[in-house]
């Protein structure tokens, strides 16, 4: 396991717009960091917003929570499977720790893509924020 977030996708926001649902993550690459957005289910929608409503650490004022996804996740991917649990680095300031969340198969798939991108120019589909 990384002792740190290098690499990792950052989850910065779930939100809906006209009836449709969104996810958005900052990606820091060789070649450069781009934040864009993707599509999501609505429980995708709702995975995503309880890892962003999660708040594990002592209350310390002006200073946020940054949400990483680890790349890792229980089971193998069966096609029967709809829910997995993954793990997201949540941090405070210095404080870091790994939290096991659940979300369905299509939001973990969304998340493992950006994982797997070795530059920025392979989100060139998808919208920047």
């Amino acid at each position: 396991m990384r002792h740190n977030r290098d690499g990792y996708p950052e989850i910065i926001d779930a939100y809906e717009r006209e009836g449709h649902y969104f996810g958005v993550v900052r990606l820091v690459l060789a070649d450069g960091t781009s934040t864009v957005e993707f599509g999501v289910s609505m429980s995708g929608y709702f995975g995503l917003k309880r890892i962003l409503n999660a708040r594990p650490f002592e209350k310390l004022p002006g200073v946020g929570y940054r949400y990483f996804f680890t790349g890792s996740f229980t089971g193998a991917m069966k096609p029967e499977q709809e829910l997995f649990d993954f793990g997201v680095r949540i941090e405070q300031g210095t404080t870091a720790k790994r939290f096991q969340f659940s979300g369905p198969k299509s939001l973990l798939a969304n998340l493992l893509w950006f994982t797997k991108l070795k530059s920025i120019e392979e989100t060139s589909g998808l919208k920047r924020v």
